[in-house]
């Protein structure tokens, strides 16, 4: 074909211009790599790109008059000079051609350094997790840290870039003017298409501080830009520095940030800066305690190497604090916790995290009144430690103080919206109002984060079981196991309330294969428990106690209140009195607001036996109280669930008011209590089996577990939910491997 194209092709241009583009994409790859090695800000990059674009058209015109060949550059000699036809005019679709060449060349080149551009737009369409009505208004002076973007060609770097992130947050926590957005709310949408007033709005927040991190050996780059609910910006700067001098950028940028946000705001008092390589170590297990990822075993060996590295790092040795107080806390985790509560306290006096380890701790060791005055203390040095917040709402339900309880959750909530371990407590004091729709909204919202945790799953197998909706509670456990974990304790209790033996242990077994949780070596004597066959669990824990070679008294004091329980309803009463007085205080009154069903069951037990071993008085004056308290509760609309009415029933039962005892049990049937088959074996309900109307009562609990139980093994027979969960967990398996 003659024409422009031929004369294109003859005089060589489309290789000048595939050489050249190639070229100049290797350039600013190498470029890119090397300038912030070298000190070079990111405007040579810049520089770079745009003189390679405007060099491209140089170098067409330049292919079209000259050749390189073995005897160098050589003009390139006409059609007419080569005895050929002169080349044509040029036409639209030559036009064309060339302009689809600098398109591709500006595509790739652009793409080879997108990193400039280091905040991504997104997509304001996207839909985003159901809004909190109640959290629209947003906080005064109030601010969320975005996860900053990980733009370093090495993914390792995530955690580091994310440690960034939170610093600065913890840095703008200590400036008590400023309500600073938890992190679990901030990082919930790391990765989403999200644009800043959809994130604004969903969060309550002000202002937003977004950026990127780039590290590359000893260099480092982060940009920063503050926005306001709209995305437009207020400040915004790149540092182009040391990595030496990490510490040094985030004090500067939160001060910054928190002037901007309320000019002439006081300064908080420097923070120790660690050494570099201590503080590393120190991310990554933060990161992992934060996700409740190994965190007895990675976390800890990572946090005492940050130790080991820097013996003067305070915030390392509070993170390991954590690390003992959070979850089960056994005597020996008691004392390192204590032991790293302290060292922290001496190496930084009154430093807030170490404190509200402390608060934790206490807590867990069932002090809540200590816990309580400790995290008061934390809250005055730094009102938006989320943690605290959610902590000493705790310690004041467990002293009967719901309503301050609530307005510090609330406050938690309005600072960390998404997170679910919040999110958990305030749909539990919904359920303990009857507000169950309420509640359950709450945890199926949760449920629709990206990364929903545990917690919800905790909180809605509570919920579900107790209002005896056990087909939702299969559902919603199958789901956990796919997703959140491998500890099925909750099929085991569904499977077990619904009087499906078979199935139950086949899952408590299961639990134990899988599970490294602390409870799971005693799931199969949860299961005979749920079957009313007190002996053989009181045998099976016995069994796992000395193939650990471990004693009740080592274990923790949940642990005893489940002992002590199961060794009354066996028969050993003595035990169960010498168990539970370790673990229950028998001479001051006894708050009902905050406890768990084990630790009522497990008063009860110490009142059972001490009336099944001759001294009744011992637990009656403090059975006397606790009823007081449960009508009062009652009258106040705070008693609502069907555990708490059975227990209520139970009550009465232990006070000798038969009647009554039955009177409230209809209650709690009526309210979805259906522990049937451990009601029936209990020895404390034996007097009152062959009454006809107790008999009534559990003829109509039986008949809807039999309903019940007809649907889940429709559900069962349907789908092969155990192949599902095999091939989920070699998924799972291999991932890790890979």
């Amino acid at each position: 074909m003659r024409g422009f194209l031929t004369e294109l092709r003859r005089r060589r241009v489309f290789r000048t211009a595939g050489i050249y583009i190639v070229g100049a994409w290797l350039l600013l790859q190498v470029a890119d790599v090397l300038f912030p090695g070298w000190g070079l800000p990111d405007a040579a990059v810049n520089a770079l790109f745009f003189a390679a674009v405007i060099g491209f058209p140089v170098a067409l015109v330049f292919g079209w008059f000259y050749d390189v060949t073995t005897h160098g550059i050589v003009r390139t000699p006409s059609a007419d000079e080569e005895g050929g036809d002169a080349p044509l005019p040029l036409q639209r679709r030559d036009y064309l051609i060339l302009a689809s060449l600098g398109i591709v060349a500006a595509v790739i080149a652009f793409d080879a350094t997108r990193e400039i551009v280091e905040t991504p737009r997104v997509d304001e369409s996207a839909a985003g997790p159901a809004e909190r009505p109640d959290l629209a208004a947003k906080l005064p002076n109030s601010i969320a840290v975005l996860p900053f973007a990980n733009i370093s060609n090495d993914p390792d770097n995530e955690v580091f870039c994310d440690g960034v992130s939170e610093e600065i947050l913890n840095k703008l926590g200590a400036f008590s003017d400023l309500n600073v957005i938890g992190r679990t709310s901030s990082f919930a949408f790391k990765g989403s298409d999200y644009r800043i007033p959809k994130i604004s709005a969903l969060l309550g927040a002000e202002y937003l501080l977004q950026g990127s991190v780039r590290k590359q050996g000893d260099r480092l780059r982060i940009s920063a830009q503050l926005v306001d609910s709209t995305g437009a910006q207020r400040w915004s700067n790149t540092f182009d520095r040391n990595l030496e001098d990490i510490f040094a950028i985030q004090v500067e940028i939160a001060d910054v940030v928190a002037s901007t946000v309320v000019p002439q705001i006081t300064a908080p008092q420097p923070s120790y800066q660690p050494k570099l390589d201590a503080y590393q170590h120190f991310l990554v297990g933060r990161e992992l305690l934060r996700k409740r990822k190994d965190m007895r075993g990675e976390a800890r060996r990572q946090l005492q190497k940050a130790i080991e590295l820097d013996p003067a790092y305070a915030e390392a040795y509070a993170e390991l604090a954590a690390t003992y107080a959070i979850g089960i806390v056994t005597p020996e985790d008691a004392e390192k916790a204590e032991a790293a509560i302290q060292t922290a306290l001496t190496l930084q006096p009154g430093m807030p995290r170490a404190l509200a380890a402390q608060g934790l701790l206490l807590q867990e060791l069932g002090d809540p009144a200590a816990s309580e005055t400790v995290l008061r203390e934390v809250l005055e040095k730094d009102p938006n430690m989320v943690d605290a917040l959610n902590w000493i709402g705790n310690a004041l339900a467990m002293q009967c103080k719901p309503e301050e309880d609530m307005t510090r959750l609330e406050r938690a909530a309005r600072l960390d919206p998404l997170n679910g371990a919040i999110a958990v407590n305030i749909a539990g004091r919904f359920s303990r109002r009857g507000d169950y729709e309420r509640a359950e909204h709450e945890l199926l919202r949760l449920l629709e984060m990206p990364d929903p945790g545990l917690y919800p799953y905790i909180e809605l197998r509570e919920l579900y079981s107790d209002t005896g909706r056990l087909v939702d509670l299969n559902l919603i456990e199958k789901r956990r196991a796919l997703e959140a974990g491998h500890h099925h304790s909750g099929l085991v209790l569904d499977y077990s309330l619904l009087g499906l033996w078979e199935q139950a242990m086949y899952w408590a077994r299961r639990s134990e294969a899988d599970s490294s949780h602390f409870w799971a070596p005693f799931i199969t004597s949860y299961a005979y428990y749920l079957q009313g066959r007190f002996e053989d669990s009181l045998a099976e824990i016995d069994r796992v106690l000395a193939a650990d070679g471990k004693t009740p008294a080592e274990m923790p004091g949940s642990f005893r209140l489940v002992y002590g329980d199961t060794q009354a309803l066996a028969g050993d009463h003595a035990g169960a009195i010498r168990t539970l007085e370790t673990v229950i205080d028998t001479a001051g009154p006894v708050c009902y607001q905050q406890l768990a069903s084990w630790q009522t069951g497990a008063l009860h037990a110490l009142v059972w036996a001490y009336m099944e071993e001759g001294a009744p008085e011992k637990g009656r004056s403090l059975l006397q109280s606790f009823d007081r308290e449960l009508q009062d509760l009652r009258r106040r609309g705070l008693l609502h669930r069907s555990e708490d009415l059975f227990f209520f029933a139970q009550n009465s039962l232990l006070l000798g008011q038969q009647d009554l005892a039955l009177e409230r049990l209809e209650q709690a049937i009526a309210a979805g209590w259906r522990n049937y088959y451990v009601h029936l074996a209990d020895p404390r309900w034996a007097a009152l089996r062959d009454d006809p109307r107790h008999q009534a009562l559990m003829a109509r609990v039986k008949a809807d577990l039999d309903r019940q139980r007809v649907e889940v093994e429709k559900i069962d027979a349907e789908e092969d939910f155990i192949a599902r969960l095999d091939l989920a967990q070699a998924a799972a398996r291999q991932s890790g491997e890979e």
